[in-house]
């Protein structure tokens, strides 16, 4: 760690959060959960360092990350979300092997944000670990929790699509407010790299583009029927929902 980053710099924060965690904790021994989340936090630790990122943080079921903090370039962005979906397909593999073992499937929520961060050694009862702090970590950690509400893996901020959207496929999914944030953040989900190419997502992806564009021009008919067209989608049903309740806010009912 001695060429890592001290002071001001630039970067991309990753937190990764198990599902259901809660849940799976009281299924098992307290044994079996240390079993359960070594052999879950072994190979997404070596995810990150594979992808020249740093592990800040590990609590239990969740990891925070950073990537850039040896060097101040533009593949920090790269680097974190290509880490993320190669977190996923490490899930998607261990799952069968978790399943056998503990009886419990696996699955992960995880965001992204890219932006300033300071970066220090911080010293704690004679422990000194390198980590970083400011708005883009606390963004990145909302972005995890948002997946919840969207039935999503991962989200980005509009920073990090910036970087990384000529390389990996994305969806714009919605306008969100987040407290501490003075405007509107633009979310997007990360699909999948251009060698996966699955012609259903992308045309599931255009039409709920589309309607999400009528959305914001207030062609509230217009799009609901995109959304319509991939309502098995949560983000979807989600924005029906608010398409439906502004054209009943409208003065003569939409």
């Amino acid at each position: 760690m001695k060429d890592f980053i001290v002071g001001d710099m630039e970067g991309t924060v990753l937190f990764l959060d198990i599902k259901n965690f809660l849940g799976i904790s009281e299924i098992l021994t307290p044994r079996e959960t240390y079993l359960f989340v070594k052999k879950v936090m072994d190979p997404l630790a070596l995810c990150v360092s594979s992808f020249s990122g740093h592990i800040c943080q590990v609590q239990g079921d969740a990891i925070m990350a950073v990537f850039g903090q040896d060097s101040q370039n533009s593949e920090h962005a790269h680097n974190a979300v290509k880490c993320a979906l190669k977190m996923m397909r490490e899930l998607e593999e261990l799952n069968p092997v978790l399943i056998n073992q503990f009886k419990v499937p696996l699955s992960a929520r995880i965001g992204l944000c890219t932006g300033p961060l300071y970066a220090c050694f911080f010293d704690m009862n004679g422990n000194t670990e390198y980590t970083v702090m400011g708005k883009t970590v606390n963004i990145a950690s909302r972005l995890q929790k948002i997946n919840k509400k969207y039935e999503t893996n991962i989200l980005i901020d509009e920073t990090v699509f910036g970087y990384i959207k000529r390389n990996i496929v994305t969806r714009r999914l919605d306008m969100i407010d987040i407290d501490g944030c003075s405007e509107l953040l633009r979310i997007y989900e990360v699909l999948y790299m251009p060698e996966g190419y699955d012609r259903g997502i992308i045309l599931r992806k255009e039409r709920y583009e589309q309607g999400l564009e009528y959305y914001f021009q207030g062609k509230w008919d217009e799009a609901i029927d995109c959304f319509l067209q991939v309502s098995e989608d949560r983000a979807s049903y989600l924005m029906i929902e608010k398409c439906r309740q502004n054209k009943a806010d409208l003065p003569d009912g939409g």
